[in-house]
């Protein structure tokens, strides 16, 4: 009788859960993909990286697996005891800051922090596409710049990281870098990639952004965009896979992980499109793929990014966008 409530975790159970933290027409291709390859009916749900870790703390088993999301917040959630340390077949020949060797996450895409400027508005405000930090600091650019709340978007806690790398590690620097940029923030959205859409319809002239988010939009439609990379170094994004320790359904979750750094599914994020590189050495990468090999970024460090989430938040939301909601 005791074993009656125990789950085999070395079977499918026929179906897993996932919380995908990317955009919506991926987590769709990728989910009905696996059904497909598999056989296990795959649901998925898209949040936010934050909207996740929030998820978690209150209802633990609510996904098998979580993917996509910067690595950092994978490894916060690994510090609360959520995550099963799995290590994903397929995954030899990644690049060693694309894994971690226990398993607490695997990389499966990566990108990075641009501008994505509307052209248009730059010219009736008279500014340049940006190519540095301090350009957005500009008085032409007031209430014109739109950002991600690091609550809630990984990208935005991602550019906060960014700053204070670039200024020796510095905490407060980079806290002094956006009380500056605050008044030229239109607006804190709970979205990365809402700011490019709003950079594209005109409602701001610049939105700190994924460059694959920005390439999306572009490719929607958005014409007048232009992206374009900080000259003194920019952040970037390792987007990650982990198979939750209370997940209901091991078996499917392992076989979600394995197919996904698989090449045939990595061969996938080129016809999707979502303009992020894939971390699989022998993937295909898309031809509007920004190569990540040109940008130049800062010497990121997970451990000590994730380490470093909360007290910047805390920061950020009580000196910086106090005065703003996110919408």
């Amino acid at each position: 009788m005791s074993a009656c409530g125990k789950v085999d975790s070395s079977k499918k159970s026929g179906s897993v859960s996932i919380a995908c933290s990317q955009q919506e027409d991926f987590c769709q291709t990728i989910t009905k993909a696996f059904a497909k390859s598999s056989g296990i009916k795959t649901t998925y749900v898209r949040l936010g990286a934050g909207e996740v870790l929030a998820r978690l703390a209150t209802n633990p088993g609510e996904f098998d697996v979580w993917a996509g999301g910067q690595a950092e917040n994978h490894l916060l959630a690994d510090d609360k005891d959520w995550v099963e340390h799995y290590v994903p077949k397929n995954t030899n020949s990644l690049q060693q800051e694309y894994k971690d060797s226990k398993g607490s996450w695997t990389g499966f895409y990566t990108d990075s922090i641009a501008f994505c400027s509307n052209t248009s508005e730059l010219k009736k405000k008279n500014v340049k596409a940006p190519t540095s930090w301090n350009e957005l600091l500009t008085s032409n650019l007031k209430s014109s710049v739109a950002m991600p709340h690091p609550a809630t978007a990984g990208v935005g806690y991602m550019a906060m990281y960014t700053q204070a790398l670039l200024h020796g590690g510095n905490q407060q620097a980079a806290i002094d870098y956006f009380k500056q940029l605050n008044g030229n923030v239109m607006q804190y959205s709970k979205s990365a990639a809402t700011g490019t859409e709003q950079a594209g319809r005109g409602e701001v002239t610049v939105a700190i952004a994924l460059d694959s988010d920005c390439q999306k939009a572009i490719k929607a439609g958005y014409s007048d965009l232009k992206t374009t990379y900080p000259a003194e170094g920019t952040g970037y994004e390792v987007g990650a896979l982990s198979v939750l320790k209370n997940a209901r359904n091991k078996g499917s979750a392992h076989a979600f992980a394995d197919w996904l750094m698989s090449t045939d599914a990595q061969n996938l994020y080129a016809d999707v499109p979502s303009f992020a590189a894939p971390t699989n050495p022998k993937a295909k990468v898309g031809k509007d793929v920004s190569r990540q090999d040109k940008v130049k970024k800062v010497n990121w460090d997970v451990r000590k990014a994730a380490d470093a989430r909360d007290a910047f938040i805390k920061s950020f939301e009580n000196d910086v966008a106090s005065s703003k909601d996110a919408k």
